[in-house]
């Protein structure tokens, strides 16, 4: 039986344009006329897109490699049809392959391949023509059999399948966690900062570690890394004072609040240690009592023959172990909570639940932020020298500050002394780390620098805190705060020679006092009587007297112009005499009380800037032409006071004469 008539792909000697389909001449000569405007010449269409002869070895010719110019289809419609009618004739070689004889097409009859048909030649028109000469030749039967039901099903699915997953969206929890990583949430548990790791399928939250912002979150002890602890070093051996201690742990004293006066400046250090005989020790969690100074970290003091172990420094205790858990259940012992309780040394947090490990160097700001004198001294003339060298260079070793005695400390705060800090850019660009309020949370750190709280209380080590560095310290703050009058002897003089239109400075005298009336303990009774009475005397009449209701009630910019404005200070004794550093040089400063005890009064501080101090206390005896007061009570240092008339006057023309001289 003879096969399918055979398919010929053939390229025409001549074009036929001609409506109809009829023959025409040869060349070009049947192609439409040209428009008027057309131009003069016509190129062959077989001219732009050369196609070379099939290779007579091929067995098949890809159609999707021919670039369709001229068809009226979209070229993405037309190479889909192209790549389907390819599938059907690559599936039908393979069905028939066991059947055709070499050389033979699989659709039955041998192909023969000029040039490649255009797209309306292999699909006829609605008579059942192609719209040109060139023509496709096959049986009805043969054309219908490569669109079969079953193929085209099989290429539905197909496409079903590549278009379900071109579009599917992740789901919903993965949305959910990318979302995560953006922000920084509430707490750390359960949730990944910017880390990839492989999750094992079953295993709790707790099991992984997190890291954000070069901090690592730990949910666990167990999952923390053992560590071991070393320092302190100093960190520059010509100014002592800071020091630096690597892979420790804070803890908090609990019981500070309690004490009178209370404190803010009391912190326990975990040292990690795999010495054998220290893990030993049963009490080598408990830190010393709080009962002596401790200057240094390598002397020994009382209470460390009964803990067995170094007790610290000032404002930072010591309590060794071997982990975080070890230290845990250490202090859980009965023995060592009992004796952490007599000695006010009860630490926080006392169940570690989960542990903040800073990785970048972090600096521990301690101060009492309940008096702002003593965190003058104690904090700020330990720091100076290095903040001093420091800002020259700019060149700050730390790049977070952490603080537990008052949080937002960096910022502007009506704290006083956070205030002073804030102004002076005292920490560079380093950024404030919060301490949250977790009484489950442990702190611990990579590297850690203490600022030695007290090491210069009393500006005993010399040559720390020069006359330059305070100067150059309370030059930023005059600037910041801007304060009206100069610091320096020679600049108010060159200021005030400076005055345009003749105006003459004011050379009237400002005594500045204050009573401290509105407190329930040191107070200084019928002050205002007392100034009332020198404002009417003669000698007094280019005295300006100035009184301060409530230091409480000032910002701290208030408290620091009040200072400014003064050439001398007479005031009950207290924390607000901090306001010195804001007085001018040579002012004269009277501190008032039944006992007072100032650390502005200190001689190695008045001489930084020439002041001159002088304490008025109680009287002994018949007080007579004494300078002295009247002390109410027990006559302790918060007791209530009064001064006679004559005692007033002999003070304030004591104070008149040092200005003068």
């Amino acid at each position: 039986m003879p096969g399918p008539a055979p398919l010929l792909l053939r390229r025409s000697s001549s074009i036929n344009r001609s409506v109809g389909g009829e023959a025409g001449g040869s060349g070009l000569g049947g192609l439409p006329p040209l428009a008027p405007s057309a131009g003069s010449s016509i190129v062959d269409p077989n001219d732009i897109i050369p196609v070379e002869d099939a290779d007579p070895d091929d067995s098949a010719l890809s159609m999707s490699t021919h670039k369709r110019k001229t068809s009226g289809i979209p070229l993405d419609v037309e190479q889909i049809v192209n790549r389907s009618t390819e599938m059907e004739m690559s599936l039908g070689q393979i069905a028939d392959s066991g059947d055709e004889e070499e050389g033979e097409h699989p659709l039955g009859g041998e192909l023969v391949m000029d040039s490649m048909p255009e797209f309306d030649e292999m699909f006829c028109n609605e008579q059942g023509r192609g719209g040109s000469s060139r023509f496709f030749t096959a049986s009805t039967s043969d054309f219908k059999n490569m669109f079969t039901s079953r193929r085209m099903s099989f290429l539905a699915v197909l496409a079903m399948l590549v278009t379900f997953f071109a579009f599917k969206q992740p789901p919903k929890a993965a949305e959910e966690v990318a979302a995560t990583t953006m922000d920084r949430p509430m707490d750390s548990k359960g949730v990944q900062y910017g880390e990839e790791h492989m999750e094992v399928v079953g295993a709790p939250k707790e099991a992984h570690v997190h890291e954000y912002n070069k901090i690592l979150f730990f949910d666990s002890p167990d999952k923390m890394k053992p560590m071991h602890s070393k320092g302190p070093v100093l960190f520059n051996s010509d100014i002592a004072g800071l020091y630096l201690f690597e892979n420790v742990c804070l803890t908090n004293n609990v019981d500070a609040l309690r004490y009178r006066p209370m404190e803010t400046t009391l912190r326990g250090l975990i040292y990690f240690t795999d010495d054998k005989k220290m893990n030993d020790n049963s009490k080598r969690c408990v830190p010393c009592s709080n009962n002596q100074a401790m200057e240094t970290w390598d002397e020994t003091y009382a209470d460390a023959s009964i803990v067995g172990h170094k007790c610290g420094m000032n404002g930072l205790h010591a309590m060794y172990a071997s982990s975080v858990g070890d230290w845990t259940s250490c202090i859980k012992q009965e023995e060592n909570t009992q004796l952490m309780t007599q000695w006010g040394q009860t630490q926080s947090p006392t169940a570690v639940e989960t542990i903040h490990f800073f990785k970048e160097p972090t600096f521990l700001l301690q101060f009492n932020a309940l008096d702002m004198e003593t965190s003058l001294f104690d904090m700020l003339m330990t720091y100076l020298p290095h903040w001093d060298q420091f800002r020259h260079e700019w060149d700050f070793p730390y790049e977070a500050v952490i603080s537990h005695s008052l949080q937002g400390c960096l910022s502007h705060s009506h704290n006083w002394f956070c205030e002073v800090l804030h102004q002076m850019n005292a920490f560079g660009p380093a950024k404030e780390i919060p301490w949250e309020p977790d009484e489950s949370t442990l702190y611990c750190f990579e590297e850690l620098f203490y600022n030695q709280v007290g090491y210069q209380r009393e500006l005993d080590h010399e040559g720390l805190v020069t006359r330059d560095i305070l100067g150059d310290f309370r030059e930023i703050l005059f600037r910041k705060f801007a304060l009206p009058r100069r610091r320096t002897v020679e600049d108010r003089k060159e200021e005030a020679a400076a005055l345009s239109k003749g105006e003459e400075a004011d050379d009237d005298t400002k005594i500045i006092f204050y009573d401290n009336k509105l407190s329930q303990l040191t107070k200084w009774n019928e002050m205002e009587a007392l100034i009332e009475k020198a404002r009417s005397l003669e000698k007094y009449q280019s005295i300006k007297f100035g009184t301060v209701d409530d230091f409480s009630r000032l910002t701290v910019a208030e408290q620091a112009r009040t200072f400014n404005e003064a050439d001398a200070i007479i005031m009950v004794h207290g924390e607000h005499m901090a306001n010195a550093i804001f007085a001018v040089d040579g002012t004269k400063f009277v501190e008032v009380g039944c006992e007072v005890s100032s650390l502005i009064g200190n001689p190695r501080f008045m001489e930084l800037f020439d002041g001159e101090y002088r304490a008025v206390k109680k009287c002994k005896g018949d007080e007579g032409t004494n300078v002295c007061v009247k002390c109410e009570g027990n006559g302790d240092g918060n007791s209530a006071f009064t001064m006679t008339p004559a005692a007033f006057e002999k003070m304030v023309d004591d104070v008149v004469k040092s200005l003068k001289g």
